[in-house]
């Protein structure tokens, strides 16, 4: 399973959700450079996490994420 980049520092627990802000890094997109938010993005096993750009398709670099509090709840 591909997982995405990930800055120094980033890290996830699992099952839980964070707002991340994440960057296209690949030079032939659009949205090359382009930093996007995420208000709810959820870590699945802390160790998989996937971010695509929705242009290219390309996985993106997550540079920050910050644990919600509360958590979202799920029905």
């Amino acid at each position: 399973m591909p997982t995405s980049p990930v800055a120094d520092g980033v890290t996830f627990q699992p099952n839980l959700y964070y707002a991340t802000t994440q960057r296209d890094n690949n030079p032939d997109c659009d949205n090359y450079n382009k930093v996007f938010e995420a208000a709810e993005f959820y870590s699945n096993d802390g160790v998989h996490v996937v971010i695509y750009c929705g242009r290219c398709g390309q996985l993106m670099e997550i540079l920050t994420a910050a644990l919600l509090d509360p958590q979202p709840e799920v029905m």
